[in-house]
This record gives C-alpha cells, structure tokens and sequence, in this order.
C-alpha cells in the first residue's frame, strides 16, 4: 500500500470486538492486580481463591467440574490443586457413586481462608461497579454472558 491511498476501515463488528476484548482483558488484570495484593497477606494466590470458592460452591466438584466453572484447562487447576493439598487446604474423597471420580473438599483451614478473602474481595468488588445504577449492573452482566456465550459457541 502506498501512503497516498486511505487504509481500509475495519467494520464496526471488529472494532467493537476488538475494544470490548481490550477492555475486559485490561478489567481483569486490574482486578487480579488488585485482588492478589489483597489475598497475598491471607497466604492464597487468586488462582486458589478462585478453586477455593468454586469447590465451596458443592459438595460433589470433581477437577474438570471446577475446570469448567472457572474456564480453565484441567491441567493447570490439576497442579494448583495438587499444592493447595500439600499445604493443607484441599482434600481429595472418592466418588461413591464412580470410583474413578475423586471429589474435591476444602478443609477447615480453607473454609476460613475462604470467609476472610472473601471479606476482603467483596469490599474491592462493590467498587468496581459502584458508579452505575442496579439496572445498569444487571444489564452489563446479561450482555457479558451473551458475548461468553459467542466465544463458547464460536470455540465449539
């Protein structure tokens, strides 16, 4: 391309693409950022707080049920897990149901851990949004899992 001719403009669906990318990728570093100084004091990384909450979610999570929830490989939750047992905060119990299955249970020592970031996390969560309206909220999470749900369907 020569520098007399106009560059081709993307269409609008690339751009806004491209900028709500951008955007969630920068709120989620920011908001791991921030979490991470937090839960540093606490003893846990913002990878098992998050298996932590999923797993306290039921009582019946299995690795690639948590996998699922947090979107993220089973083998990279396979080697947190594998720490946060030796270090006290998770236990592995077999399935009754499939022998093969192990479920994962946190222990009391994680179910406190828990309860503390949790404290500390939903302080720093109400301000991420605190300058829009309930409805604006609401709004702003249906429109977040419908472009969650693109990518799913694009990705199958």
């Amino acid at each position: 391309m020569n520098f007399t001719e106009q560059p081709v403009s993307e269409p609008d669906r690339v751009h806004h693409g491209r900028r709500i990318h951008e955007l969630c990728g920068g709120i989620a570093r920011l908001i791991s950022k921030q979490h991470q100084s937090k839960l540093v004091g606490l003893g846990l990384s913002t990878g098992s707080y998050s298996l932590i909450r999923a797993v306290g979610s039921r009582e019946d999570m299995t690795l690639s049920d948590v996998s699922k929830v947090l979107n993220v490989e089973t083998a990279t939750l396979s080697s947190l897990a594998v720490r946060m047992e030796r270090d006290g905060l998770l236990e592995r119990e077999p399935s009754p149901h499939d022998k093969r299955a192990m479920f994962l249970k946190l222990t009391d020592r994680a179910i406190d851990l828990r309860r503390q970031a949790d404290q500390v996390i939903a302080l720093e969560m109400a301000d991420v949004t605190h300058r829009l309206s309930d409805a604006e909220q609401v709004q702003l999470i249906a429109l977040l899992e419908r472009v969650m749900g693109n990518i799913k369907d694009i990705a199958k």
